[in-house]
């Protein structure tokens, strides 16, 4: 990891650093974080390390103001760090701040205790680790790169939160992992400002593509929500539904949706003059969220797309995978399922260990996708005595009008399938699996009477089926659908 002194922002601006080194430890690792505190400490380095560390909670004030006063943030980043919201972000922060002085990783240092880097997100800190070694080895090296830095992290968060309507915070609120997914899209959005990190550079434009209800919208609002000091000028938002793919349409819809320069909001915290020093016709970099890109749309909307502005970026949003030919895509797909779990609790805690069971099978068969899971968790919530995960999963077949509200996001795609692709959910309903390998497909390419191969595309474009190496999975939650809405059993 390359060694570089970060420059002051400002000879007044921020005080001494209060701590060298800002350990963020899972509370997994715990037992970890005391050993390495204690021997930072002996060697005379100032360290901070908190203990309390919940899963799905957030970091509090008093951790926030920590990390604001020290110069460095040292993560054991094991695969629990990964799903930790506490540890993200604190990580988050950090990487911030460093990104604000030109170095994303400037002022992290990562420990990975795994045998390989792919839980490391963002991609960069794949480069800003120190191996697992000898102890006395590891506490000098951490020493010596704090000692390079001058100043504390300070705070980069802005004074208010975004002036956003209450249905909009209320997403952020309920918003449960996808770490991975968020740092995908900030990395897709920024790549091309570090072009020596990343070379897959693709200028300032992403797109986030998924199932209807499969919670992209969420991932974006909660991604400009904690990533909102990366854009001071705010964000703005523009939906298209009910949009068509004339070019001259999307234009007028781009002019009238296009406000006034966004002012530049007050940053709060030991940053402040800095940022006031800043040429006042420096251009405050929003984000730009297009929402509800219709079907069919895909190119013609790239050419219709105003310039964002200088710094600005854009995210396209899309049930379908229309872009990745043109753009950096995330996907946004079912849920981990402890994340899906989670989801459920904050609605209805299971009643017993057999009813948690059968909260787990119940997420399972809807395929953990997060509007249905929202869907039942909003039914059972508050019927303690009258329903449970337990019933509920028995009579998913009878439900009526739950069951269609629970399945009515795949309706829309159902509805544009080829009868292709509406053969190969049912056979995956028929044969009770939702995964083909390549001899699966070879062998079934010998007997269909359809391009196999086109299908199995055709699927994956609509956020239906994603590929793993040669592998093909479909989606539970579609299949599913498909089951109820079309019955294809009787094809």
């Amino acid at each position: 990891m390359s060694e570089r002194v970060l420059s002051p922002r400002g000879p007044t601006d921020l005080p001494e650093p209060k701590y060298d080194v800002f350990l963020s430890f899972s509370g997994e690792d715990r037992s970890v974080g005391r050993r390495l505190e204690d021997n930072l400490r002996a060697f005379g380095v100032r360290v901070f390390f908190d203990e309390k560390i919940e899963l799905f909670a957030g970091i509090t004030d008093s951790i926030r103001e920590a990390l604001s006063e020290s110069k460095t943030l040292l993560a054991y980043y094991s695969t629990d760090y990964a799903d930790r919201a506490a540890c993200q972000h604190e990580l988050m922060l950090a990487f911030l701040a460093g990104e604000e002085e030109g170095d994303p990783c400037g002022r992290i240092m990562v420990l990975n205790p795994a045998p390989d880097t792919g839980h490391l997100r963002p991609v960069q800190l794949a480069d800003a680790k120190f191996a697992i070694r000898d102890d006395n080895d590891l506490v000098q090296a951490i020493a010596k790169r704090a000692a390079a830095v001058n100043t504390s992290i300070g705070s980069v968060l802005p004074v208010s939160p975004p002036p956003w309507p209450a249905h909009r915070i209320g997403v952020v609120r309920r918003f449960l992992g996808r770490y991975r997914e968020l740092w995908d899209l900030h990395t897709a959005l920024h790549s091309a400002d570090f072009p020596l990190i990343d070379e897959a550079a693709c200028g300032t434009f992403a797109a986030v593509s998924g199932l209807p209800g499969a919670g992209k919208t969420a991932l974006v609002t909660t991604y400009a929500w904690r990533f909102a000091a990366a854009y001071p000028g705010g964000v703005r938002w523009l939906s298209l539904e009910g949009a068509t793919a004339d070019p001259e349409d999307l234009r007028r819809r781009f002019e009238t949706a296009t406000p006034g320069p966004a002012a530049r909001p007050r940053a709060r915290g030991r940053g402040d003059r800095a940022r006031a020093r800043r040429s006042a016709a420096e251009p405050a970099r929003c984000l730009w969220v297009v929402d509800d890109v219709p079907a069919g749309i895909g190119a013609d909307l790239l050419a219709a797309l105003p310039a964002p502005g200088p710094g600005s970026r854009v995210v396209l949003i899309s049930a379908e995978d229309v872009f990745r030919d043109e753009l950096p895509v995330v996907h946004v797909g079912p849920l981990p399922p402890d994340d899906a779990a989670a989801l459920l609790d904050t609605y209805r805690e299971p009643d017993d260990g057999a009813d948690r069971l059968s909260r787990d099978e119940l997420a399972a068969r809807l395929g953990h996708h997060a509007a249905s899971l929202v869907t039942v968790g909003r039914h059972l919530r508050d019927r303690h005595g009258l329903a449970s995960y337990s019933t509920f999963a028995d009579d998913l077949a009878m439900t009526g009008s739950l069951a269609a509200a629970i399945f009515a996001p795949a309706r829309g795609v159902l509805d544009r399938m080829t009868p292709d692709e509406l053969i190969i959910l049912s056979l995956a309903d028929r044969i009770g699996t939702t995964t083909f390998s390549a001899a699966n497909l070879t062998g079934m390419s010998h007997h269909a009477p359809f391009d196999v191969g086109a299908t199995m595309k055709l699927l994956h474009d609509r956020s239906a089926a994603v590929r793993v190496g040669s592998d093909w999975h479909l989606d539970p939650y579609v299949v599913h659908a498909a089951r109820r809405e079309l019955p294809l059993g009787t094809n």
